[in-house]
């Protein structure tokens, strides 16, 4: 069941990326600086990511190299309890 929480979560951090960086679509392997993001950018997904699952996370959370499958399992920890 784990596997499949954080397979939704990597698809909502899929589609805040795909609209803040206003790409159909993005592999979640690729760095975020690579596909156009920016700090401003960053902190869009990030309010993003708390409107949507009320989840906070800090601006460094989501750096140039930080792709969406590595965001997303922080997201995924931090929803679950844990430190991101």
């Amino acid at each position: 069941m784990e596997a499949n929480e954080l397979k939704a979560v990597e698809g909502t951090v899929l589609e805040a990326w795909c609209g803040v960086l206003g790409l159909d679509t993005v592999d979640p392997d690729v760095p975020f600086a690579a596909l156009g993001g920016d700090s401003m950018r960053a902190v869009r997904v990030l309010s993003r990511l708390w409107r949507e699952l009320g989840v906070e996370l800090p601006v460094h959370a989501l750096g140039n190299d930080t792709t969406a499958a590595e965001l997303a399992t922080a997201v995924h920890a931090r929803l679950n309890g844990q430190a991101a």
